[in-house]
């Protein structure tokens, strides 16, 4: 059979530098401060895994906007004598059957890999994942003014009452939702979710200006999408939070205090809660709070679309909208 090559040395080496920067991301899981930083950082990355954009975030906690070699170079940009950012790459390797033994394709010998052309070898193909490299789009000479074709550089003045609009809608055609605006006899239960007879319904606080309204509205869908009987009132609630957090950081709209001191009570009552398991649950939590917001950031680019055309329809009237 054929040597390993020499290069194989430093793809082990960035191997194991990954799995590294994987286990410090863990070891400041129990600080809920630095888990916010890295939701906020995580809700401009929804195209990529939680384990990806964990690594991307350990290596550079500043990048905006990654893509691989290939697709700045698709878009005209190149990328020259810049360090690029490890993340995981899928792949399906070819490995031969030898034996009873299974021998990668690329280092089995030149009559085994004849015979398998052939096919006089049996083979499977086995899904992986290699290394591979992204570059930030600071790191390329794409052009400064093209930057908003990529990524929003901000929304400023953006009324709440919008967004309401946009997560009522979808609410309501993608989860079949009703969201209601109800007396609840209090001043400090800004909102809920509930699923009963009548269906899944969330219910706001009539007396809640539209920021916390929009808080509120973010943190109730993160129930309704990802409602499970099963699981306990804190796990949830944290869920919630994670989803209601990312999805205001991606409206550009600031999280209020009172969804961080939120997030931070039930973060801790996790923790504490599993122990030595905390690590596991809090990965698992992220896992599934980031799964959710890719799929609801998909949808509502058409809702947020749909409530612009609005907006220019209503000004025609010289209306306020």
């Amino acid at each position: 059979m054929k040597r390993e090559p020499e290069w194989k040395e430093g793809y082990d080496f960035n191997k194991e530098q990954m799995k590294t920067w994987l286990r410090e991301f863990l070891d400041f899981q129990q600080d809920p401060q630095q888990i916010m930083g890295f939701l906020e950082f995580g809700s401009r990355f929804y195209h990529y895994s939680l384990r990806n954009t964990q690594l991307i975030y350990q290596q550079n906690p500043n990048v905006t906007f990654v893509q691989s070699y290939d697709a700045w170079k698709q878009m005209g940009a190149s990328v020259k004598g810049q360090k690029g950012i490890k993340v995981y790459i899928p792949k399906y390797v070819t490995y031969l059957i030898l034996n009873k033994k299974k021998v990668q394709l690329k280092y089995a010998s030149s009559e085994h890999r004849a015979a398998y052309k052939k096919g006089e070898i049996p083979s499977k193909k086995i899904l992986t994942y290699g290394i591979g490299n992204v570059y930030d789009i600071s790191q390329t000479d794409f052009p400064k003014e093209k930057y908003p074709t990529l990524f929003d550089m901000g929304k400023n003045s953006i009324e709440h009452r919008h967004w309401i609009w946009v997560l009522k809608a979808f609410a309501e055609e993608e989860l079949h939702c009703r969201v209601t605006d109800q007396d609840v006899e209090s001043i400090s239960l800004r909102g809920f979710y509930r699923y009963g007879e009548r269906g899944k319904e969330i219910v706001l606080n009539h007396l809640l200006n539209d920021t916390e309204k929009l808080s509120t509205l973010s943190h109730e869908i993160g129930h309704a999408v990802t409602f499970q009987k099963e699981m306990e009132s804190a796990e949830a609630e944290l869920r919630a939070d994670m989803i209601s957090m990312m999805l205001q950081w991606n409206m550009g709209i600031e999280v209020t205090d009172s969804r961080k001191k939120h997030f931070q009570e039930h973060y801790r009552k996790v923790w504490n809660k599993f122990g030595e398991n905390a690590s596991n649950k809090m990965d698992q939590l992220l896992d599934q709070a980031f799964q959710t917001y890719k799929h609801m950031n998909e949808k509502l680019k058409f809702y947020q679309s749909m409530s612009k055309k609005m907006e220019r329809k209503v000004s025609v009237y010289g209306k306020e909208y």
